[in-house]
């Protein structure tokens, strides 16, 4: 075959394509839809970070001059306002049951004298852990203060001791500890979220749009149509149909990049284009999986649960919830299934890092590799889109 009569071919398979994505709603809901939902959603959820300002409230016992700075230092702090001052355990127990603070502070009597008198004195906290990004950032402010209250006392009574200011630095703090987070020193939330979830969600919409638009000619029976718009071409029938899906998710790709990279300032250490090569391959690489699971099992319910099964596990596998190197052996290997690990990898290197791009070459290699997969299946899903064997039940 001419190339010119291959590009008629394709030409005939990519404007059939396109009749038959503006035939049904979830053509678009599948691909533009969820997609700029996802954007707005996790575009404003993380505006400002992280949380900040959750309520908490106080059981203070004491009332002294010592527990009324305590309070006040606490409600300085970013994650903690003070919005309650309750009169007992039970009381802030029953307020944190209704979800109206997320944790509370109890200072007993007697707390500055115990504290003057070097008795240790203890603050009791309870913080509601069903809510876990709030009760581990309240945990850890809490804490914090309570150390820095501590010391902060210490040192008043050793200076009017009249122990040299030297070494009351030196009993109060002995070690001191300068710590740098590098990649993401503002602890944004978003930085650590939206640069994989978005990538995640797109991977889990790419790989079932794809099944699904194969899978649905198998189940329609108009499988041979599409087969004879591409002259009995697999490659070519492919290649038309799944075209204008590339183009589609790619484009949502690139403008993915520039929202999180160029208007929401997220750090980008590196030159943008390496994303943009990440994000193309990316995409091209969940359809090549796709089409190799739509060819292994050419049914398309079965087709679609196990692409959103693979698609769900590409979250767990990517490695930025939970270190793959802490998985167990056995499970580690599956990592290295998903692209999705690939373009975290690429991520963190270029985006958070800004390391050498010889870094990366390996994980972008490891993604064009996904490409071979379709030409495992090509007889097999030609074969199921001649005999059309769809099962009716």
């Amino acid at each position: 075959m001419s190339n010119k009569n291959l590009y008629t071919f394709l030409k005939q398979t990519l404007k059939r394509e396109f009749s038959r994505m503006v035939s049904r709603p979830i053509y678009l809901v599948g691909t533009f839809g969820v997609m700029l939902f996802c954007f707005m959603f996790f575009g404003t959820l993380l505006e400002n970070g992280m949380p900040d300002k959750m309520p908490i409230g106080i059981v203070d016992l004491d009332q002294s001059w010592v527990s009324r700075t305590l309070v006040r230092n606490l409600d300085a702090t970013q994650q903690a306002k003070v919005v309650m001052h309750l009169g007992s355990y039970t009381e802030a127990r029953r307020e944190m049951q209704k979800g109206n603070i997320y944790a509370f502070l109890v200072i007993r009597k007697n707390f500055e004298s115990d504290a003057v008198a070097g008795r240790k004195p203890t603050i009791t906290f309870y913080v509601n852990d069903g809510y876990l990004v709030a009760g581990s950032l309240l945990m850890k402010d809490i804490t914090y203060l309570s150390e820095l209250g501590s010391g902060a006392l210490k040192q008043a009574i050793l200076r009017k001791k009249g122990v040299a200011e030297d070494r009351i630095m030196a009993e109060v703090q002995p070690i001191y500890v300068d710590a740098h987070m590098l990649g993401n020193p503002w602890t944004n939330y978003g930085i650590y979220l939206s640069n994989i979830l978005l990538p995640g969600v797109m991977q889990l919409m790419i790989i079932m749009m794809t099944v699904f638009v194969i899978g649905v000619e198998l189940k329609e029976k108009t499988s041979h149509e599409w087969l004879k718009t591409a002259n009995n071409n697999m490659f070519v029938a492919l290649t038309g149909k799944l075209l204008p899906y590339t183009l589609i998710f790619g484009l949502l790709g690139l403008f993915s990049n520039v929202l999180l990279y160029r208007y929401l300032h997220f750090p980008m250490n590196s030159s943008i284009g390496w994303m943009f090569l990440a994000t193309i391959l990316f995409v091209v690489a969940y359809q090549a999986i796709g089409i190799f699971i739509i060819g292994i099992i050419p049914v398309l319910r079965d087709g679609v649960a196990l692409a959103a099964f693979y698609g769900l596990l590409g979250f767990t596998f990517a490695g930025f919830t939970f270190p793959i190197e802490q998985m167990v052996n056995n499970i580690q290997i599956f990592s290295f299934l998903f692209p999705i690990r690939y373009y975290f990898k690429i991520y963190a290197n270029q985006a958070l890092m800004g390391a050498p791009i010889q870094y990366s070459i390996v994980y972008f290699i490891a993604m064009i590799v996904f490409l071979a997969l379709p030409f495992f299946v090509f007889m097999r899903l030609k074969s199921a889109a001649i005999k059309q064997n769809y099962p009716i039940k």
